[in-house]
């Protein structure tokens, strides 16, 4: 991985991380925190430890898989870095707590900041994706030139 997408995206990351376990031990404290077992919105569920080794599995993969490619096409790192500050900020509360803590009310979910973080990066990089990819259909291929 590039190391300019490593320090661009590190300090967005442990900003996602610190804003996320601040505003729920904030939540905590006033009392108005709700403890969720289950992931993506309440649909994957399960024992802990296997949610927590899961999502160490995703995020690899993501890691190992889509953060290079996307580097490849010439995709911001913003988005990958919103998507993996918010499932380490999950993961930190499923390690500590057994459960995320939820406490932002919408008229969908009760979500936190990771939560948020997550929805923004996918929504974010899916666009990045899509508006590069069709930025390079745009430009010329070039092409080695062979034998001189």
């Amino acid at each position: 991985m590039e190391r300019s997408w490593i320090f661009l995206s590190a300090p967005l990351v442990g900003a996602v991380v610190l804003d996320d376990q601040l505003t729920k031990a904030a939540a905590t404290r006033a009392g108005t925190v709700a403890h969720n077992p289950a992931y993506a919105l309440g649909v994957v569920g399960g024992p802990v430890p296997l949610l927590v080794v899961g999502t160490i599995v995703v995020l690899a993969a993501f890691l190992a898989f889509v953060v290079p490619w996307a580097l490849a096409i010439g995709v911001s790192p913003i988005g990958p870095a919103l998507i993996v500050g918010g499932m380490v900020g999950n993961a930190v509360d499923r390690i500590r707590f057994g459960a995320a803590r939820d406490f932002l009310v919408t008229p969908w979910a009760i979500v936190n900041v990771a939560d948020l973080a997550v929805a923004t990066g996918i929504v974010a990089f899916a666009l990045a994706v899509a508006w590069r990819l069709s930025r390079l259909r745009l430009e010329p291929t070039l092409r080695p030139i062979h034998g001189s």
